[in-house]
């Protein structure tokens, strides 16, 4: 590494920096992700970046406010557990405000890079905001939602009381009943059937009073006339002769005859029986509709109840429709849930927006210099530290085939001295073998035309077929 890499490398500053006690001031700062080393250099922009920090902070705590106030609107209640979701939205509402921030130093004339910022600021604006214009409206979305959840109440207990009527529990009206699925009550007994049976008996006797009245006038008429017909009355159909007479007779007699062969005595009987039954029947009405009625209001009651249970507290996704239900209804809270909407957006992105509007500063530029100086410095680093590597690495090959070469000639010279030394037991050999000849004696030489003569016999084969070598040639040779 060189004098001035280990110089731009280490950082003097951080020594005395460190040494320094960390105030509010500097933990400000650094929420918004400021390197003192680089802010010493233009001191006057600390108020600046102070401020910053504070903007980050502000927004991380506005936005756990809202976590807080959401978690205890969907549990229906305030709960210590809330602050647990609180302070995790806290810390990524302050780590994701100061990732941007960050991300904007020294780089600052990227359009779409700033787009992109300001769209995901946006968002989370929107999200963060809703809780909170909840919570300022708060009152009146909770009236709403009550006078609502008083009117389904209301609702359910007019209709269970429309549809569970007599001709409903009796299944009289099936008109009623198809209008009231859902709404039907279940009973072990309803006064219909004795409403029935009233009704039946009303119509017997009424047709019983209608026969008895008939034929009691007409036997009325029959005996009026016999009695006046014996009196000797005068008139159409009357002889007016008094006395008993044919004539008076016959009337009398057509008059029992009619007494005879109709039964109005025991029709009369029969009405009177009906008549008494009707008010049996109606005192047994009256006491099964009292009985209906209070079986049904208690399950009325009791299904209310059930329902208003189930209504439980009131939950975030109720709050969004009712506040949706009021900025419809009324044009100023549209206007004024809108306007506290679109301030806790600009909140949200306010850190964005100051580091954006106040440009570049000195720190920025600075940033951005010593930001490069560092990639220039850790490249040189890199490119030295792979020259290093690479030179060893070649260092270390040419040792490997300087030693395979090294091992090829020591495997060679052993070779040729295995060779020469093979060489030398062969003449050692072939010299002591003509010693030996030529210490033999010699033999007389013969007739050359004998053929047992040595001089004329030529040498016998070997085994591979060749004529055998003269020694005495090859010792001479």
């Amino acid at each position: 590494m060189t004098e001035y890499a280990r110089r731009a490398g280490s950082r003097p500053e951080q020594a005395g920096s460190s040494r320094r006690r960390l105030g509010p001031a500097r933990l400000l700062r650094g929420l918004a992700g400021v390197d003192e080393t680089v802010l010493r250099r233009v001191w006057h922009e600390r108020a600046r970046h102070t401020a910053l920090g504070g903007t980050i902070l502000g927004t991380a705590l506005i936005a756990a406010f809202s976590m807080w106030f959401a978690v205890n609107q969907v549990i229906g209640r305030q709960s210590p557990w809330s602050l647990v979701p609180a302070a995790v939205w806290f810390l990524f509402i302050l780590n994701f405000d100061r990732q941007i921030v960050t991300s904007m130093a020294g780089n600052m004339q990227r359009a779409g890079a700033m787009l992109a910022r300001l769209a995901l600021s946006l968002m989370i604006g929107f999200v963060v905001a809703e809780p909170l214009i909840m919570r300022i409206f708060e009152t009146a979305i909770e009236e709403h939602i009550k006078e609502q959840r008083s009117t389904q109440l209301d609702t359910l207990r007019t209709s269970l009381l429309s549809c569970n009527g007599e001709k409903a529990a009796t299944a009289e009206d099936t008109s009623t009943i198809e209008e009231c699925r859902g709404y039907l009550l279940s009973f072990a007994q309803t006064p219909g059937s004795i409403r029935r049976e009233l009704t039946g008996t009303r119509a017997e006797a009424k047709e019983f009073q209608g026969v008895v009245d008939r034929e009691s006038g007409q036997l009325r008429t029959l005996r009026d006339a016999a009695a006046k017909e014996c009196a000797g009355g005068r008139g159409t159909g009357f002889t007016g002769r008094p006395g008993d007479g044919p004539r008076c007779r016959q009337r009398t007699a057509d008059a029992d005859e009619y007494a005879r062969t109709h039964p109005i005595e025991e029709n009369t009987r029969k009405l009177a029986d009906l008549r008494g039954r009707i008010v049996d029947l109606e005192e047994q009405l009256a006491g099964a509709v009292t009985t209906f009625e209070k079986t049904r209001d208690d399950q009325i009651a009791e299904r209310v109840e059930q329902e208003r249970r189930h209504q439980g507290p009131i939950g975030f996704l109720e709050r969004l429709d009712a506040l949706h239900d009021l900025s419809t209804s009324s044009a100023a809270l549209f206007v004024s849930t809108w306007a506290v909407r679109l301030f806790f957006v600009a909140v949200d992105c306010l850190p964005m927006m100051a580091k954006f509007l106040s440009g570049a500063s000195g720190y920025d530029r600075l940033y951005r210099v010593r930001s490069e100086s560092r990639e220039r410095i850790f490249t040189e680093e890199a490119a030295t530290e792979e020259r290093r590597f690479v030179d060893q690495y070649s260092a270390e090959r040419e040792e490997i085939d300087n030693q395979a070469r090294m091992r090829r000639a020591e495997h060679e010279l052993t070779l040729q001295e295995h060779q020469v030394l093979l060489r030398s037991r062969r003449d050692r050999a072939v010299n002591d073998l003509a010693d030996k000849l030529l210490r033999e004696p010699r033999r007389q030489p013969t007739d050359p035309t004998d053929p047992a003569s040595p001089a004329t016999r030529r040498p016998a084969p070997d085994r591979n077929g060749q004529p055998e070598r003269d020694v005495n040639a090859h010792v001479a040779f």
